[in-house]
């Protein structure tokens, strides 16, 4: 009976989540991407941000939340799909932590 129940076990397919190790929204993107637009409107609001380079950053975080949600749209996340989401919340973030330009207006 034992080596039964075993047998079943290992061939049932895992949810999403535990196949990925991944805990919601493949690995927080959403809360990610709500952040730094939350971010990119402060350094708007602030100056450190032309409306242009808002607008861009803003258009970006968007291709990074519906890649997000492409990728999960499946229930499982592989780990190259991951570090892409991961590598371009991390882009984004060095890019909203750079310091302003400085210089004239074009």
């Amino acid at each position: 009976m034992r080596i039964l129940l075993a047998t079943l076990a290992l061939t049932l397919p895992l949810p999403g989540a535990a196949q990925t190790g991944i805990n919601g929204p493949v690995g927080g993107a959403a809360t990610s991407v709500h952040d730094n637009n939350g971010r990119i409107d402060r350094e708007r609001d602030a100056g450190r941000l032309s409306r242009s380079d808002a607008r861009r950053a803003k258009t970006e975080n968007g291709i990074t939340d519906d890649l997000a949600e492409r990728y999960a749209s499946d229930g499982r996340v592989t780990d190259a799909e991951q570090a892409e989401i991961t590598n371009r919340n991390n882009a984004m973030q060095s890019i909203l932590n750079a310091p302003a330009r400085t210089g004239p207006k074009r």
